[in-house]
């Protein structure tokens, strides 16, 4: 599966998300770098075994915390 953006992973969110992006700034950064990360990880071809495969497999578990700081942060604010 490739990378999914904050709208379809929190699709039910958005508003929520918005908000918290306008008076967190910390929230906002780690928003940012998930959808740059993640414009990152739809852009690449790579192959099993080749050196840009496992920086692909390093992109998506980074992906994968910042999506968990995301919910959390959304949890914190009684948002979700």
């Amino acid at each position: 599966m490739k990378g999914l953006d904050l709208d379809t992973l929190f699709h039910d969110h958005q508003t929520a998300i918005a908000d918290l992006r306008r008076v967190d700034t910390v929230f906002d950064e780690i928003c940012r770098d998930y959808q740059l990360l993640n414009d990152e990880y739809l852009s690449m071809n790579t192959e099993p075994g080749s050196q840009s495969y496992q920086f692909e497999c390093d992109i998506r578990e980074t992906l994968d915390g910042l999506r968990d700081e995301i919910a959390q942060s959304l949890k914190r604010a009684g948002k979700m």
